[in-house]
């Protein structure tokens, strides 16, 4: 996945986004926090701004597919109200109260069955502006005790990075907790610019046929972007595929791992076994 093609996400079909409410109602969508509902067009309270649609797409953010589960609309958050009573509330834990817009959604489906394909989250600006895709996250596992945290990344320089929360509720239900935060104000602490921040993906470039940096550590639940610098093919796999196996990455191309469970986990490049590389969970 290229940064390139990250940043350029294609209109959703007007026909997908028009399948949302018949999708709905075949699976029998429940709120857990209303917030906006389906109610695009409407100004939350408290909030100056138009609610952002959001959907669990069957694919990835590089190649989105159809709208498998809509989600209740990320809604500003009043001003005189307490964010919904998950971890999730506070995904940068940064205390800057960065936390702009929030949405809860149970699906009737498992965690597991998320899981057992790929889907991702997408968020988009509001419902005028459908096509412009705001932030997205692929939902990769492993879930750990039924809960998986996801890390949203900034589309099209929207200014809002964000986190999705998942968890099973063990009756073939899962709720989803989508928070949105103005982008950056984590990644610019000191902490996430050495590689051990609380939320934002620590990125890691393979350049010269090398990590760089070749140590990074990371909180469980934190994510580790690679990105491939060189014209030769590489890959960031571990010696255990369960943990960590990215395929292979051409020039440009990135591959995102979310590691939930702490250890040091050793990987290498299966093109260039010299190459070597540690993610330090704590």
């Amino acid at each position: 996945m290229t940064r390139t093609q990250f940043d350029r996400r294609t209109l959703l079909s007007v026909g997908a986004v028009g399948s949302v409410g018949i999708v709905a109602s075949a699976l029998g969508l429940r709120a857990g926090v209303a917030h906006q509902g389906d109610d695009h067009g409407a100004t939350p309270v408290g909030g100056g701004e138009a609610a952002h649609p959001a959907h669990i797409h069957a694919g990835t953010c590089e190649e989105l597919g159809d709208v498998v589960f809509p989600l209740n609309d990320v809604a500003a958050l009043d001003a005189n109200a307490t964010p919904a009573a998950s971890p999730a509330a506070s995904p940068t834990a940064d205390g800057a109260g960065n936390v702009v817009a929030e949405s809860t959604t149970e699906v009737e489906t498992s965690l597991d069955d998320i899981l057992a394909a790929e889907h991702a989250i997408n968020v988009h600006e509001s419902a005028e502006n459908i096509q412009n895709y705001i932030a997205c996250g692929d939902l990769t596992g492993p879930a750990t005790d039924g809960e998986l945290r996801v890390e949203l990344r900034e589309l099209n320089g929207s200014g809002y990075t964000g986190e999705a929360h998942l968890v099973d509720n063990g009756d073939g239900t899962t709720t989803v907790t989508v928070t949105l935060m103005t982008a950056g104000a984590a990644a610019g602490t000191p902490a996430a610019a050495s590689g051990q921040g609380d939320a934002a993906a620590v990125e890691v470039d393979i350049q010269d046929f090398a990590y760089n940096p070749a140590s990074v550590t990371i909180k469980a639940g934190q994510s580790v972007t690679w990105t491939n610098q060189d014209s030769a093919p590489h890959t960031a796999t571990a010696r255990d595929r369960d943990v960590l196996q990215s395929g292979t990455l051409n020039q440009g191309e990135s591959y995102t791992q979310t590691f939930d469970t702490a250890g040091s986990y050793e990987y290498f490049c299966e093109f260039h076994p010299n190459m070597e590389g540690t993610v330090i969970v704590q």
